[in-house]
C-alpha cells in the first residue's frame, strides 16, 4: 500500500516557484494577444465589411428597384401623355374633308391648326399623309425642311397604320435628322367609319414626339439612365455619349429576341464586368468605377429600360465596418493582455493599471467623439430630409390661398377702375385675411414637420367647414363646383386645432374638385353628424369617377398621386391623414354605391366645459 504524505511549502519555496513561472506565464498573454492582432484583426474585418457590404448592396438594389420603376413610370407617361391626340384627329372632319380634297385653302387652314396644336403639345412634328404617303399638310409647314410634300410610305408607321388602324416606331428622322417617336393612326374614308380591317383608309395622322425634356429630367438624378429597343440599341439615355451605341451581346439582361442583328456596326457601350452579373464597370476619368445595372421591360413595347447606380457607398460603408470591426479586435486585445499582464506583474500593478485606464479613457473619447460626430451628420441630414417634405407640403397646401388672393386682387383692380372704393376695400380684407390663414397653414405644416404641438381644444367642425368653403369659394364658383352642405343646426364641438382641421377639409374639398374637372355634373355634398356620444362624422362626396380599387390602399401613403406629372406631389392625403391621427381620430377613403368618391373623418366629441 503507498502511503501519500502531504508536503509541506515555505515561504522561500513558494516565492521561487514564482519567480521561476514568471516569464512563462507573462509570455503566454502575449503569444495571444499577437495571434488576436495578427488573425483576428484581419478575419474580423473581413466578417463585418462583408456583412455590411450585404447589407447596403441589399439595401442599395431595394433603392435602385424603386428608382427604376419611376424612370419607367416617367417613360410610360411620356408616352401617353399624346397617344390621343392622332386619334382624335383622325376622327377631326376636316382632316377628311382635305384628304378628300386638298385645295390650297383647307391645307393652309389646317397646317396652321396642326401648328398650334403641336406648339401647344410641345411635340416635334404633326402632320397628315394621303393614302400615297405623301405629306399634305404639316406643323412644320413654314419651316425648312418642311414634310409639306415629303412620301414616307416606306416609314413603318405608316404601312402599320394603313394596314391595322395605328402604328408605332422610334427612328431618327429622314428629312430632320432629329430622333422621335411616331405614333401614327388611320384616318377612315368617307362613309367608312366602321374601321374594318381590309379598310385601306384615306390617309394617316401622325405625331412625332421628341425625349429631350424626359432626358434632361433624368439628368437630375445620380442613376445614369438608359432605354434600349428590341435590338439592343440605345436611343434615350442621360448619358450624351451612350446615345445609339449597342448594350454587350454578353449583357445579363434578357433582352426582347430580334430576328437579324442589327448591332454589329454600331459601337458599343464601353462597359465591362464588374465580378458579377449585375456589376458594371467604368473608366471615368483617370479611376474605374463600379456600378450596379437593373432593367426592367418597358410594358407594352420591345423597350428595356436600364439603371446604373454607384456602388461607392457600398465599399465605404464596408470600409467603415471592416475597420470598426478591427479597431475593437485591437481593443480588446489590449485591454485583455493588459489585464493579464497586470495580474503576472504584482510590483508594477498600480503604475500598469493606470497606464491602461489612461489609454482606455483616450480610446473610448476618441471613438464617443466620432460616434457624436456621425451622429451629428445623421441628424443634420434627417433635419434637412424634414425640412425637404415641409417646404413640398407647404407649396402643395398654400396654393389655393394664393390663387384666392389673385382673384381678389384681380376683382379689386376692376373695382377700382368703376370707382367702388368701399368693394375695394373688402376685397383688401379678404386678401388680408387669407395672408393671415396662409401664416396659419406655414405655422400648421411646421407644427405637423415636429408633431409636438399639444395644443388640442374644442373646435366647432361646422365653422371648420363654413372657412374652408370661404377659401376655396372663387375656385369652385371659377369651375362650375356647387356645394350641398349638411350641417346640425346647434354646436357640434370636436377635438381638434382649428387652423389644420381647415387645412384637411380644404385639400379633400380641392382633391374632390380636381377629380371632377372631366365630369359633366360637378357636385360636392359634405355632411357633419353626431354618431353617439363619444363621436362625430364628417363626410365630403363628390360627383367624379371615384378612386380605382387597386389604389385605395395607398391612397395616404406619401408622394402616391393619381394626378398627372406636375399636378400634384402626393403629399395632401398623407398630411391629412396624420392630423386626423394628431386628433385622436380616423381619416377613411371608400366609393359611394351612387357613384363618386367618399372621405370619412371620426373625430372625438368635446363638451363646452370641457
Amino acid at each position: 500500500m503507498v502511503r501519500i504524505v502531504p508536503t509541506r511549502w515555505t515561504f522561500s519555496q513558494s516565492r521561487d516557484w514564482i519567480a521561476r513561472r514568471l516569464p512563462a506565464l507573462f509570455a503566454r498573454p502575449r503569444r495571444v494577444m499577437l495571434a488576436v492582432l495578427v488573425v483576428g484583426m484581419p478575419l474580423a474585418a473581413a466578417v463585418a465589411a462583408g456583412l455590411a457590404a450585404d447589407n447596403a448592396g441589399e439595401s442599395l438594389r431595394e433603392q435602385g428597384a424603386a428608382q427604376l420603376s419611376l424612370y419607367e413610370s416617367n417613360l410610360r407617361t411620356e408616352l401617353e401623355r399624346h397617344a390621343a391626340v392622332p386619334m382624335v384627329l383622325a376622327h377631326d372632319r376636316e382632316v377628311a374633308d382635305l384628304l378628300r380634297d386638298p385645295s390650297p385653302e383647307r391645307v393652309d387652314h389646317l397646317n396652321r391648326k396642326l401648328e398650334a396644336i403641336a406648339a401647344t403639345l410641345k411635340a416635334s412634328a404633326l402632320y397628315v399623309m394621303n393614302a400615297a404617303g405623301t405629306t399634305v399638310a404639316a406643323s412644320n409647314w413654314n419651316a425648312s425642311p418642311s414634310f409639306v410634300g415629303q412620301n414616307f410610305s416606306y416609314r413603318p408607321y405608316f404601312q402599320s397604320a394603313m394596314e391595322q388602324g395605328e402604328g408605332h416606331h422610334f427612328a431618327l428622322g429622314t428629312t430632320s435628322l432629329v430622333p422621335g417617336y411616331y405614333t401614327a393612326q388611320r384616318v377612315v374614308a368617307e362613309n367608312r367609319t366602321d374601321g374594318r380591317a381590309g379598310d385601306r383608309g384615306a390617309g394617316v395622322v401622325v405625331l412625332k414626339v421628341g425625349f429631350q425634356a424626359l432626358e434632361r429630367a433624368w439628368s437630375h438624378g445620380q442613376e445614369k439612365v438608359l432605354v434600349s429597343d428590341r435590338d439592343g440599341v440605345v436611343f434615350i439615355t442621360n448619358v450624351e455619349g451612350w446615345r445609339y451605341n449597342a448594350l454587350p451581346r454578353r449583357l445579363p439582361v434578357t433582352l426582347p429576341a430580334a430576328t437579324v442583328p442589327t448591332t454589329e456596326e454600331i459601337p458599343t457601350l464601353p462597359w465591362a464586368f464588374g465580378g458579377a452579373s449585375d456589376r458594371i464597370t467604368l473608366r471615368e476619368g483617370d479611376a474605374e468605377r463600379r456600378y450596379l445595372l437593373q432593367s426592367a421591360a418597358v410594358p407594352g413595347g420591345d423597350w428595356t429600360i436600364h439603371a446604373l447606380t454607384s456602388l461607392a457607398p457600398v465599399a465605404t460603408r464596408a470600409q467603415q465596418a471592416g475597420l470598426l470591426a478591427a479597431a475593437v479586435v485591437a481593443l480588446t486585445a489590449l485591454t485583455g493582455h493588459a489585464l493579464a499582464q497586470r495580474r503576472l506583474n504584482l510590483v508594477e500593478r498600480l503604475a500598469m493599471q493606470e497606464e491602461a485606464r489612461a489609454e482606455l479613457e483616450r480610446r473610448v473619447a476618441a471613438a464617443t467623439a466620432e460616434l457624436r460626430a456621425t451622429e451629428n451628420e445623421l441628424t443634420q441630414a434627417a433635419k434637412l430630409a424634414a425640412l425637404g417634405q415641409m417646404s413640398a407640403a407647404m407649396a402643395h397646401e398654400i396654393n389655393q390661398p394664393l390663387a384666392a388672393i389673385r382673384s381678389f386682387a384681380d376683382n379689386a383692380v376692376v373695382l377700382l377702375e368703376r370707382g367702388r372704393p368701399d368693394s375695394v376695400r373688402d376685397n383688401l380684407a379678404e386678401i388680408a385675411d387669407l395672408t393671415d390663414r396662409m401664416a396659419a397653414i406655414t405655422r400648421s405644416l411646421k407644427g405637423i414637420a415636429r408633431r409636438a404641438s399639444g395644443t388640442l381644444g374644442a373646435i366647432s367642425a361646422a365653422a371648420a367647414v363654413g372657412q374652408a368653403l370661404a377659401l376655396l369659394e372663387a375656385r369652385l364658383r371659377r369651375e362650375s363646383v356647387t356645394v350641398d352642405t349638411d350641417l346640425p343646426p346647434g354646436p357640434l364641438l370636436v377635438t381638434g386645432e382649428d387652423v389644420r382641421l381647415q387645412q384637411v377639409l380644404v385639400n379633400l374639398i380641392g382633391n374632390a374638385a380636381d377629380a371632377m374637372r372631366a365630369s359633366p355634373r360637378r357636385h360636392i355634398r359634405i355632411a357633419l353628424a353626431a354618431e353617439g356620444a363619444e363621436e362625430a362624422v364628417l363626410t365630403v362626396r363628390d360627383s367624379g369617377p371615384g378612386i380605382a380599387e387597386a389604389d385605395l390602399p395607398r391612397i395616404f401613403v406619401p408622394f402616391f398621386t393619381t394626378k398627372e406629372a406636375g399636378d400634384g406631389l402626393g403629399l395632401g392625403l398623407s398630411i391629412s391623414h396624420g392630423i386626423v391621427e394628431d386628433f385622436g381620430g380616423s381619416l377613411t377613403a371608400a366609393n359611394h354605391p351612387e357613384g363618386g368618391a367618399l372621405f370619412t373623418i371620426r373625430l372625438k366629441r368635446r363638451d363646452i366645459q370641457t
